[in-house]
């Protein structure tokens, strides 16, 4: 995945207009972990992916988890 997908992912998860709930993200279970495969995924998934992690309850957004997804995205999110 490249910054400027991440950007773009970054951009569908903060707008709420955007209803992501069909987009399995799944596919993502254990992406942190050191034996985590690539895979092939949709930006819409990515999307869906930062929603979950990073958003907090009152509506703001951890940005460190959102490093973690661009460090780790950066080699294992294939974007298709």
């Amino acid at each position: 995945m490249t910054k400027q997908e991440l950007s773009q992912a970054y951009d569908i998860a903060i707008t709420n207009a955007a209803d992501l709930h069909d987009f399995d993200i799944g596919i993502f279970d254990g992406f942190g972990l050191p034996d985590f495969k690539p895979v092939y995924v949709r930006i819409e998934q990515v999307a869906r992916l930062i929603r979950w992690q990073c958003q907090y309850m009152d509506g703001t957004w951890d940005s460190e988890n959102l490093q973690d997804i661009a460090t780790v995205g950066k080699t294992k999110f294939l974007i298709i």
